[in-house]
């Protein structure tokens, strides 16, 4: 027997960073009923884009980093379960979703 999920979601993007973010961001803005939901474990983001600005001299890297915040789930992918629209967490929260979009970058 499969257990239930403990939440779901339209959309789910495992990823807190740039790309996660930029599409979290823009997709509610076409439509602001959808349920986009970003899972993260880390508790700030480091936009890295600006880190070349930052070696050049032109750019403090405190300006770089940000805090998360309350908008995400703080914790990390384990598993995915492809079959079933699910992604175990490492807490082992099931999270089900319609669409996933996976860019954990490095």
């Amino acid at each position: 027997m499969t257990k239930a999920p403990d939440f779901h979601h339209q959309l789910l993007v495992v990823s807190g960073g740039n790309a996660g973010l930029s599409v979290a961001a823009q997709l509610p803005l076409a439509d602001p009923a959808l349920d986009v939901a970003i899972l993260e474990p880390a508790t700030k983001h480091y936009c890295q884009p600006a880190w070349t600005l930052v070696g050049g001299g032109a750019y403090d890297i405190k300006d770089t980093e940000r805090a998360e915040g309350d908008y995400r789930i703080k914790d990390a992918a384990a598993t995915f379960e492809p079959e079933a629209n699910t992604v175990v967490t490492a807490s082992g929260q099931r999270l089900t979703y319609d669409y996933l979009m996976v860019c954990p970058g490095i």
